[in-house]
């Protein structure tokens, strides 16, 4: 057995590898009956937590950063009263509110029974690229400052493009959704 760290932010996340290891057929999760079926259930539920977390991750990132456009002073204003610095915090606001608008939606289906693998699907796509623009714009508002470890804005950079390949990037969530909209 061999285990590597992977990197990103995420603790205790690793890789490990068995070799010559012999699995008899039954033991597979495949192999099992319905073995599939009950580890894409779990996925379902599981996915919507995750997005909440990260739901939670880009409203810190908002707060920080409407906090830091109302304290930094430049030409003898505050930058929130520069138009580039508002559109930052516009386009960090669409990418929250697209990812808890899509969360909400993902767990209000599962809360009531309603068919909800497209809306986790489409939550957990929309949400992993929602956390990372959200920082990328907040980048943009804190320029040099939001680099320093110290300030928490790069902890939650780092965080974002963990987050954004844990359970499954994008791309394969929009795969996804489509299947389960059988498209």
């Amino acid at each position: 057995m061999v285990t590597r760290r992977l990197p990103g932010f995420m603790w205790g996340q690793c890789e490990v590898t068995f070799d010559g290891v012999e699995v008899p057929v039954g033991a597979l999760l495949g192999a099992a009956p319905r073995g599939w079926a009950a580890f894409a259930r779990a996925l379902e539920r599981a996915i919507p937590i995750l997005c909440a977390y990260i739901v939670g991750g880009c409203q810190a990132v908002f707060e920080k950063s409407v906090a830091h456009t109302q304290t930094r002073v430049q030409f003898g204003v505050p930058i929130g009263r520069f138009q580039r610095v508002q559109d930052h915090v516009v386009r960090l606001v669409n990418h929250l509110d697209g990812a808890r608008w899509t969360t909400w939606e993902a767990l209000w289906k599962l809360d009531t029974g309603e068919p909800a693998a497209a809306s986790v699907h489409m939550a957990k796509a929309v949400a992993s690229e929602a956390y990372l623009e959200a920082c990328n714009a907040a980048h943009e508002i804190h320029a040099g400052m939001g680099v320093l470890m110290e300030y928490g804005l790069a902890a939650h950079t780092q965080m974002s493009r963990t987050l954004f390949h844990y359970l499954g990037d994008p791309r394969w969530h929009k795969r996804r959704m489509a299947d389960a909209l059988e498209w």
